[in-house]
């Protein structure tokens, strides 16, 4: 895809980040920090800054469910929608748990009480 050279890896336990050429062979590489395999976040990600850690939660949780940011279509689409702080990721996994719907699809929601949207206002 023109304009996307680079995906993100991220170890959201030390808030550490690291881009690496799409499509590079091999293991996702250590954390410099840790040890441990990164996630394969996607070309697409917005990285929290090392301070936020309620952002790097949220990060997790999200990256937890099994979302992840692909180069889809045009680069000016954007990543799409993801909670930045943990508020928010509650806010979706309550309205996951009563809508019955997937917790990934909820937290790629930006407005999961939307009545125009898979799930309607909490009473």
């Amino acid at each position: 895809m023109p304009g996307i050279r680079s995906t993100h890896f991220v170890c959201p336990p030390c808030r550490t980040a690291l881009k690496r050429p799409v499509g590079q062979p091999g293991p996702p590489p250590p954390c410099a920090h840790c040890g441990h395999p990164m996630t394969d976040a996607g070309p697409q990600l917005a990285v929290p800054p090392r301070r936020d850690a309620d952002g790097w939660a949220a990060l997790a949780a999200v990256l937890e469910a099994g979302l992840r940011f692909p180069a889809i279509g045009c680069e000016a689409d954007g990543p799409g929608y993801r909670p930045r702080t943990m508020r928010e990721v509650e806010e979706r996994r309550t309205a996951a748990h009563r809508t019955g719907r997937p917790v990934a699809e909820m937290l790629a929601t930006r407005d999961p009480w939307d009545e125009d949207g898979p799930a309607h206002a909490p009473a």
